[in-house]
């Protein structure tokens, strides 16, 4: 019996890449705030949630990350949050994004994302490599999202800031969890897929790669994993 408040993504990882991407970025963002707040500035909108937001009541939406939410929405919030292990997050990822490359038409490319256009054009490895040489775009991106620097211990961050995590490979313990700390039944409404998926196992040099690009993802997984 809480609100919900809309938040759209709030980091624009492409936006470096080139002025399109930074374009397509912000289009996106106006088109969702105005439907739902009748604006298009996301200062408003912060400012329209602090006003009407009851403690307890939830954020959701849109890719958003806590420092984003914690410096500009004037209230003490806590994330609920769920962390999947970076190699199979960043394989999916891949996969995901490469069929919705390919299964749209020139003009619809043309208007993709730049991690969608390049898992289009490469294979894993390629896609690892292009990350790879962004990884200052795109690495480390859960640690980005929950706002963990690597400089605080993971157990006086996640005290300070996190209502609820887990890792996806339990999602029936983190669902169960969940719904006793909050005295319902909650259950996921969908998990992600694809229609093709690879089979192949990763590699030792493809998880080299993977592991210059998370590093604290990986060290963030590793302790949440630990601490279930």
């Amino acid at each position: 019996e809480r609100q919900t408040f809309y938040l759209p993504h709030t980091l624009n990882l492409d936006a470096p890449i080139s002025s399109f991407q930074r374009w397509r970025f912000l289009r996106t963002r106006a088109r969702n705030l105005l439907m739902r707040y009748r604006t298009v500035s996301l200062s408003k909108t912060y400012a329209f949630i602090s006003e009407w937001a009851a403690d307890g009541d939830l954020l959701s939406g849109g890719h958003i990350d806590f420092r984003s939410v914690r410096e500009n929405l004037g209230r003490k919030v806590k994330m609920i949050t769920i962390f999947r292990e970076p190699a199979e997050r960043v394989r999916s990822e891949y996969y995901y994004s490469r069929q919705g490359y390919l299964q749209h038409g020139p003009l619809r490319r043309f208007d993709s994302g730049a991690r969608h256009k390049a898992a289009g054009k490469y294979d894993f490895d390629g896609f690892l490599d292009f990350l790879l040489d962004n990884r200052h775009l795109y690495g480390d991106i859960a640690a980005r999202y929950i706002g963990w620097d690597g400089q605080e211990t993971l157990d006086g961050f996640f005290a300070r800031n996190v209502f609820h995590s887990g890792v996806l490979e339990r999602a029936d313990l983190f669902e169960k969890q969940l719904s006793e700390k909050m005295g319902v039944p909650l259950f996921f409404p969908h998990e992600n897929g694809t229609k093709t998926r690879s089979k192949a196992q990763v590699t030792a040099a493809q998880r080299g790669k993977i592991e210059q690009i998370y590093a604290r993802d990986c060290d963030l997984y590793e302790w949440q994993r630990a601490s279930i």
